[in-house]
């Protein structure tokens, strides 16, 4: 999943944050980072009962093999 489909489906970042009941500065990081890292990314998929799906590619900073 990708920050943009995120912001897609709920409009704004601190609807986002909200919606995933986080803080904003986590949010804050993830966009500072340009991705969503994987393991946050397996937790929105259990929060939105797989609305958004968890893949490993859009994490920009995840260990390549």
């Amino acid at each position: 999943m990708t920050l943009q489909e995120l912001k897609d489906k709920w409009g704004t970042w601190m609807a986002v944050a909200i919606e995933l009941k986080m803080s904003q500065s986590g949010i804050t990081y993830w966009r500072k980072r340009g991705s969503i890292p994987y393991d946050s990314q397996l937790v929105i998929q259990d929060k939105t009962k797989g609305a958004f799906k968890a893949k490993r590619e859009d994490d920009s900073q995840s260990i390549k093999e």
